[in-house]
């Protein structure tokens, strides 16, 4: 099967690259810890995200020394974070609940720039919002410096501690997944500075919002439920799957799709399949160990293929079930958006019977927890 495909256009492609809102030191100890194994094609990326990074020092300082002050001292209001492994229906569901204007979130250009989330807001936003693409390229979903984005990405820019990190350095990817999504091996000096940052990021959501509950969407944290309580003990989860054959080739959709885009590094397609099926199957082994430690009251679990045809209906049963009780009062926010997406469609795939009993053998445990027919 040989490398990843990369359109020799990606090359120079400079665009989205979500390092460029990091910091210089955070960039340079990412380079160290990977070697500096960065493929000459991507030489350009690396010297783009560090000009950027240097550029947006005045802004950074500027910001820490105006308002951390005023950060430290806000408090953490209520989080509901939404889990699932990627392609599951995570970021519709995000969207949608989006909507509620009693909500906060952590939107696209925030995740892009966390250290830099209040100074200069409108400027900050034009700049992100002109290396965005109008879609996201696995899917087709709309894509805006507003709408909500993955927390996680802010995570990896203030800080070495996340899976995406092995997005860029996709050799070392079974490391950044064990090491900071199972947190397998690592010290409680790196989990609390990791809760620190996470901490970090919220305080600056409230802050900024004027405390308004905070809506999160990580598929990673699907795999963190435990250290995510002990650093927020009143998270509520919003649990989604989708049948694992559509997780699978969907996933495959998403890494061919954020690979050349984001990676400083080639990959071999063996390695990235066997990853792929890796990490669902990790992730949901820990996930389902962990479950029995969260308050049933703070736990709602909804498939996928359910809330694609009733959605709001849905989005009833999960305000109930967290008593929020502002649901008719956020419903035509809902609607509206429901309605401007009514023609879209996923992407249909295809199957065949080698990949699905591939598929099936691997994630077997998957299709009997969560009722699907192998």
């Amino acid at each position: 099967m040989g490398k990843l495909d990369f359109d020799k256009s990606f090359y120079l492609d400079l665009k989205m690259q979500p390092l460029g809102g990091s910091t210089l030191t955070n960039i340079l100890r990412l380079l160290a810890w990977n070697g500096f194994r960065v493929d000459w094609r991507f030489i350009p990326r690396v010297l783009y995200v560090m000009t950027l990074s240097s550029l947006f020092f005045p802004v950074r300082f500027y910001e820490n020394l105006k308002f951390s002050k005023k950060i430290e001292n806000t408090k953490i209001p209520q989080i509901i974070c939404i889990i699932g492994h990627f392609r599951s229906g995570t970021t519709f569901l995000h969207y949608l609940l989006g909507q509620d204007k009693n909500l906060s979130y952590v939107s696209t250009r925030e995740t892009m720039t966390p250290s830099m989330m209040i100074a200069c807001d409108k400027l900050l936003d034009k700049v992100v919002q002109q290396h965005l693409p109008s879609k996201r390229p696995m899917d087709d979903l709309e894509m805006e410096t507003r709408l909500p984005y993955e927390e996680e990405y802010a995570i990896a820019n203030l800080c070495p501690y996340s899976l995406y990190h092995g997005w860029f350095f996709p050799r070392n990817i079974y490391h950044y997944f064990r090491k900071y999504v199972l947190f397998d091996g690592v010290s409680n000096d790196i989990k609390e500075k990791w809760k620190e940052t996470y901490r970090y990021i919220i305080k600056k959501v409230a802050y900024k919002y004027g405390g308004k509950p905070i809506l999160l969407k990580s598929p990673v944290n699907t795999g963190r439920t435990r250290l995510l309580m002990e650093t927020f003990p009143e998270i509520k989860f919003i649990h989604i799957y989708r049948n694992p054959y559509h997780v699978y080739l969907s996933t495959w959709k998403l890494y061919r799709s954020i690979i050349p885009i984001f990676s400083l590094q080639r990959i071999d397609v063996e390695f990235l399949d066997r990853f792929i099926i890796d990490f669902y199957r990790e992730l949901y082994k820990r996930y389902l160990d962990e479950k029995k430690y969260i308050d049933e009251k703070n736990l709602i679990e909804i498939k996928y293929e359910d809330f694609i045809k009733e959605p709001l209906k849905m989005l009833r049963e999960i305000y109930g079930k967290f008593g929020f009780n502002w649901f008719d009062k956020a419903k035509p926010d809902f609607e509206k958006y429901l309605e401007k997406h009514k023609n879209y469609k996923a992407h249909q795939y295809k199957i065949d019977d080698e990949l699905r009993e591939k598929i099936g053998r691997e994630w077997e445990f998957a299709f009997k927890e969560f009722g699907y027919e192998i």
